[in-house]
């Protein structure tokens, strides 16, 4: 191996209830469940650092058993590797259910460092069974600061970002990683790439795709008609097309991710996927490495 190789892995592309999503008929939907398309697990990231084969996962969503499976693959069978911790972004189902998997009725882990800001970790300590699992020993929580910084190893860095997302359990970070490469961005979650990103170091969205080399960006509808029964202001999200609208020129930089079920993105023959592919935007590929 490469001295110093930093990886990340791509576990998932789909919004929190995965694709296909229970009791959808949609047209993506039905084509998972008759073979034509293939599963999408829900979004989430390995950071893997192959000089001592320590991981960290970005969210531990509702297909973490897959997703395990598919870092085990990752691997040489007789390579083996340490979970280090799970970095959340924030308290919606599709980012932190997966933590069920690492209690006393399944595999009974014990001191996985769970990170996340200070009112991810007061709901755990706060909420059950999370908060028996911190007695017993399962989880050690690990508040960070945002906009602070924290060495993963000798060439590996995170630092968490305030981005404005629907807090009702929680606030929402995105996160900066940083490897002896490249650096990415990753931000499943966001209300608007214009309103409430204001901070203490004035980092806005363009800033941000502008200082890294991918950023892996909340692209769950690709417009605002795609849910005819349901309500998208009590749901937002920047659409894709107010994503190609806002970065023009950074398109490059650019991986969409956390794609509702209902999005034509995840049909390779579509025109909503030519208009990406012609503007040069990337779609988040399942099981995709990106080398940092």
């Amino acid at each position: 191996m490469a001295t110093n190789k930093i990886e990340v892995l791509l576990l998932g592309i789909a919004q929190d209830g995965g694709m296909a999503q229970i009791r959808c008929q949609c047209k993506n939907c039905s084509s998972v469940r008759n073979g034509t398309l293939s599963q999408q697990y829900t979004v989430s990231l390995a950071i893997i650092d192959r000089t001592t084969n320590q991981i960290w996962f970005i969210d531990c969503s509702p297909d973490f058993r897959n997703q395990y499976t598919m870092l085990q693959n990752h691997f040489e069978s007789n390579q083996s590797f340490k979970l280090e911790g799970i970095f959340l972004t924030h308290l919606h189902m599709g980012h932190y259910i997966g933590l069920f998997q690492f209690g006393r009725e399944t595999m009974d882990w014990k001191g996985l460092k769970i990170y996340g800001t200070e009112s991810v970790c007061q709901f755990f300590r706060t909420n059950q069974p999370w908060r028996t699992y911190i007695e017993i020993g399962n989880f050690i929580l690990n508040p960070i600061i945002p906009q602070t910084e924290i060495q993963l190893s000798s060439n590996l860095f995170i630092k968490p970002q305030l981005v404005p997302h629907r807090a009702e359990f929680s606030d929402a970070v995105g996160y900066f990683v940083r490897g002896p490469l490249r650096t990415i961005f990753y931000c499943p979650d966001v209300d608007s790439w214009d309103r409430g990103w204001l901070n203490e170091n004035g980092l806005l969205p363009i800033d941000i795709v502008k200082n890294v080399d991918q950023a892996f960006l909340d692209a769950t509808f690709f417009s605002a008609d795609e849910l005819p029964n349901r309500k998208i202001n009590e749901i937002p999200h920047p659409t894709v097309l107010q994503t190609l609208e806002k970065f023009q020129g950074l398109e490059k930089k650019i991986t969409l991710i956390h794609l509702n079920h209902s999005n034509p993105l995840y049909d390779a023959q579509s025109t909503q996927t030519e208009q990406c592919n012609k503007a040069g935007i990337n779609i988040g590929i399942q099981g995709h490495v990106y080398e940092i």
